[in-house]
């Protein structure tokens, strides 16, 4: 999606370090019953436009599906390796998207990541839940009808 293009871009362009050839946007999809796992490598015209991008909606200009490309992926079980979570804090902010800022600093640390649907990672929902339970609804703007 140009979204992923843009940030993948933005990302490389920033860390001159990273190798666009080996560094790929992976998506994850949810299906009843199963997930799909797919590679996507960005193309020197993806790159570009990317870099270049500041259409943040679902259709910007000059987004052309040839801006990137499907890499292979190979999933072994034969590979040990591990995952690397954020020292202080969640690692998905898809709950909390006004906590989440380009600009943020964290540091990293060898760790399990906790699940996506994980309390730390959308404390309004539980806020919520516990004021449902709590009983704290405000009654003043309710009518009864049956007065």
């Amino acid at each position: 999606c140009s979204q992923d293009i843009t940030i993948h871009a933005q990302i490389l362009e920033k860390n001159k370090k990273w190798d666009g050839e080996k560094s790929i946007i992976l998506t994850c999809s949810f299906t009843p019953g199963s997930c799909s796992l797919t590679a996507y490598k960005l193309t020197a015209t993806g790159y570009e436009w990317g870099r270049a991008n500041k259409d943040t909606g679902n259709s910007p200009h000059g987004y052309l599906p040839t801006h990137y490309e499907k890499v292979p992926m190979l999933l072994s079980d034969r590979f040990s390796g591990f995952y690397m979570v954020p020292d202080n804090g969640p690692w998905n902010y898809n709950f909390m998207g006004v906590k989440h800022t380009v600009s943020m600093t964290y540091g990293l640390k060898l760790g399990t990541p906790c699940e996506y649907y994980h309390q730390d990672h959308r404390p309004t929902h539980f806020l919520e839940f516990s004021n449902m339970e709590e009983g704290n609804v405000a009654e003043g703007d309710c009518e009864d009808a049956f007065s």
